[in-house]
């Protein structure tokens, strides 16, 4: 009877005991990985002390990890740093906790039924406006700040019916501080419990109590209440079918944590990306603006208007191959596999790169230029299904998909009829991974009036 032979992935040989952690601290993880990729190709290993770690980089392997063979790869120990700061919500749940929770949570964030927020978007959008035309003009303004306060505005109304967007700085920080603690302590070899009362856990628990504080209040008020038609009200009012249960306390402070920091860090990342990237490309810019007054005339966009809005789309699915908000995805491995021939041993983490998957020549036409035609429905049709992942794939695919689509695409089709941000020149701006793919600072621009 023959025998699968697997073969081990290639990669650095690294220092004794520690293995590359060195390398990956002074690169980043983001660097460490793409250069590993451009380095060993599409399957590579590195050391991290005692913990084998494997990059899969090809569709095929995206595949086979995330849904074929999806039961094998879980989130877990590459995804306690999170959990600390995130508590057990859908994101970092496993197993029939996660499940519940998907049962619950789905029917709120279908295609349709996040069409219910789109007013809020709208207002936000147009608030936002409004503070603009009061800025005097030439004055520059920081479009990664304005557009975290807008998505913190939608989102904070959306789950609470209260709009923290017009002071968000607290609550900001907090959450800022949380992701980059999380970041720093999946790169450390030596992990101390949060009651260790070091500098960096000490800052770490002030911005938990911050969050807390804010989370458990708004919890316990809404109680108080008649429901409303908000995502706390929702999820308030949710009872598993099959068990006739709701969420405890703990776990609706997780998942509105959750849905709170995905919804509106990623969709600000995303928005300032692409505003960057509009004013590098005049060309597609023009395009863009073409679209707008074709489908539009200058009225302000509606949810049914979105699928008339096909460049519009092929623009932020553009932004979000070359910046996608989460640029690497770990899981772990419970049994041995295989994946393309490599052995993929029991208890390794599996890292997997939309960043690199994304530039990948053998996919992509122009895999380091922004290039919205890369989406024209000809290039989608000829391209391997997960060529493309920024939502990850498989049944745990990102859950608030359609509401950060429908944002995004509300607030370009609004901002972008009024207003032309302009990069101020001079500034060299790089991505950033600290839990999800940031500019490395401010975002400069000055708003041109069209």
């Amino acid at each position: 009877m023959s025998q699968t032979i697997t073969k081990p992935a290639p990669g650095p040989k690294g220092l004794p005991l520690v293995g590359s952690i060195g390398a990956l601290r002074a690169k980043g993880p983001l660097d460490f990985w793409f250069d590993l990729w451009r380095e060993y190709g599409d399957v590579a290993r590195a050391q991290m002390g005692p913990q084998t770690l494997l990059q899969f980089v090809r569709p095929e392997h995206i595949h086979h990890i995330l849904v074929k063979n999806k039961d094998n790869y879980i989130k877990g120990l590459s995804h306690d740093a999170l959990r600390i700061p995130l508590g057990n919500g859908i994101l970092t749940a496993e197993g029939e906790l996660w499940r519940r929770q998907r049962r619950l949570m789905a029917p709120t964030y279908t295609p349709r039924a996040v069409q219910r927020f789109a007013g809020i978007m709208l207002a936000a959008t147009s608030n936002m406006l409004a503070r603009w035309r009061e800025i005097p003009a030439g004055t520059p303004i920081a479009i990664n700040l304005e557009m975290m306060r807008l998505a913190m505005s939608v989102i904070s109304r959306s789950i609470f019916t209260v709009d923290i967007g017009e002071d968000f700085t607290e609550a900001g920080q907090a959450l800022t501080q949380i992701l980059d603690y999380a970041s720093q302590r999946s790169v450390s070899l030596l992990t101390l419990p949060l009651s260790v009362p070091t500098p960096s856990n000490q800052r770490m628990n002030r911005a938990l109590a911050t969050i807390d504080r804010f989370l458990y209040g708004i919890i316990t008020e809404r109680r108080q209440q008649a429901p409303g038609d908000d995502l706390l009200s929702l999820l308030l009012q949710m009872r598993d079918e099959e068990s006739g249960e709701g969420m405890s306390e703990k776990q609706l402070r997780d998942e509105v944590l959750i849905t709170f920091f995905a919804g509106h860090e990623t969709t600000a990342q995303l928005l300032t990306w692409a505003w960057y990237l509009f004013s590098l490309h005049p060309g597609v810019e023009e395009r863009f603006h073409a679209e707008l007054e074709e489908k539009l005339g200058g009225r302000t966009p509606e949810a049914d208007d979105i699928e008339e809005l096909a460049y519009t789309r092929m623009i932020l699915d553009e932004t979000l191959r070359l910046y996608s908000p989460v640029a690497l995805m770990a899981r772990d491995a419970l049994e041995d596999d295989e994946v393309d021939g490599y052995r993929v041993p029991a208890g390794s983490i599996v890292t997997l790169s939309p960043y690199a998957t994304h530039r990948h020549p053998e996919f992509w036409e122009r895999p380091l230029e922004f290039y919205p035609d890369h989406f024209a429905p000809v290039q989608v049709e000829a391209r391997p299904r997960y060529a493309y992942y920024p939502f990850g794939a498989g049944p745990r695919i990102c859950l608030g998909k359609h509401f950060a689509l429908l944002e995004g695409m509300l607030v370009l089709a609004e901002v972008g009829q009024r207003y032309r941000p302009r990069l101020v020149a001079g500034q060299e701006i790089m991505p950033h991974w600290s839990g999800t793919l940031r500019p490395d600072g401010d975002v400069m621009m000055v708003l041109e009036s069209r």
